[in-house]
């Protein structure tokens, strides 16, 4: 086992739930999990973005290697292992290059912005453009579709297509150097944080894929936004340090800060506030979810079904997140 990953496994073991860096919301009430395939992975999850050009020197390795993302994959996909475990590394691996790429080379220009998300979207379908990133999303998007029901496929297309358009809204923002106003953040970001692609790709590791007509129930909607909510709000604290050292305006604690005028502590304060606060929905949400469905139409395997995603898809993804950032190094001046 590298020690890097060693290193993840200790930050795990060593993550209290009243003490992990920056400040921390009330305690996940959701188990702690991770895939038993989780250092194996570790060892063999550099090769697929260097399969496509990636990571060409010792310094982006070390620095892709910071991120941790075998980690977060393995507590996102706690059932998974083998290849399955490895498309979600792989996932999590995109995600990141395509964030550095736009920190680093793209973001700033909309037009710029506009012209990779195109290039990307065109994997959607799995056409490969030969730009890397692009070439990349099409092998891992081929991959997650493979044997996959029709509405599965339009619902994650349509997540993808989200995700990536709004990127652009950020590009603007950056641009100008005008930070976006509060409302308009929380709307960019419940697309921009990623959530939604990685809600469907549990569903398909976890083997909990619904059906449109469970998909849409109204109690599961509520979670999959408090969801969003939820690693909003802990994502831009822990990363709240690194933002405002780049100069970047457009995190929720800063956002909080100019519109109601208070203090970096008030705001931080009255972030922890909203994620406490959807964690609350969330967990409200679920006992409804659990009492409706008892007395519904569904049948027992659809009941089933419903359950298991609520655990193995909702449930893992804001435990996964949660801990992953505060064991992560990628967020740390």
């Amino acid at each position: 086992m590298t020690s890097t990953a060693e290193t993840a496994v200790r930050a795990i073991g060593s993550v209290t739930e009243d003490e992990c860096g920056p400040p921390a919301p009330a305690p996940v009430p959701f188990p702690r999990r991770i895939s038993a395939d989780f250092r194996p992975s570790h060892e063999r999850h550099l090769a697929w973005p260097k399969s496509f050009g990636f990571l060409s020197s010792q310094e982006e390795e070390t620095h892709h290697l910071k991120g941790q993302f075998p980690l977060i994959a393995a507590m996102f996909y706690p059932n998974a292992t083998g290849d399955e475990l490895d498309l979600g590394v792989d996932q999590q691996s995109w995600y990141f290059l395509f964030d550095d790429a736009l920190d680093e080379r793209w973001g700033r220009s909309p037009e710029r912005v506009r012209h990779l998300v195109e290039l990307v979207k065109e994997g959607i379908g799995g056409e490969a453009s030969p730009l890397p990133l692009a070439g990349a999303f099409a092998d891992m998007r081929r991959r997650s579709c493979r044997d996959m029901p029709g509405d599965w496929i339009q619902r994650s297309a349509a997540h993808w297509s989200s995700y990536l358009d709004h990127h652009v809204h950020e590009a603007l923002s950056r641009q100008t150097g005008t930070p976006m106003p509060l409302h308009t953040y929380l709307r960019v970001r419940r697309h921009t944080i990623g959530v939604a692609p990685v809600i469907d790709l549990a569903e398909r590791l976890s083997s909990c894929v619904l059906p449109d007509h469970l998909y849409v129930l109204p109690h599961l909607s509520i979670m999959r936004e408090m969801t969003k909510t939820f690693i909003i709000c802990d994502n831009d604290i822990v990363s709240l340090d690194k933002d405002a050292a780049l100069g970047e305006q457009n995190n929720l604690v800063l956002c909080l800060e100019r519109e109601y005028g208070i203090s970096r502590p008030e705001a931080i304060e009255q972030a922890l506030r909203r994620q406490d606060e959807a964690l609350e929905l969330f967990t409200g949400a679920h006992r409804a979810l659990l009492a409706d469905t008892a007395r519904s139409h569904l049948d027992p395997a659809e009941r089933d079904l419903v359950r298991r995603y609520c655990t193995e898809a909702l449930q893992t993804t804001v435990r996964g997140a949660h801990d992953w950032h505060h064991a992560s190094t990628r967020y740390r001046v």
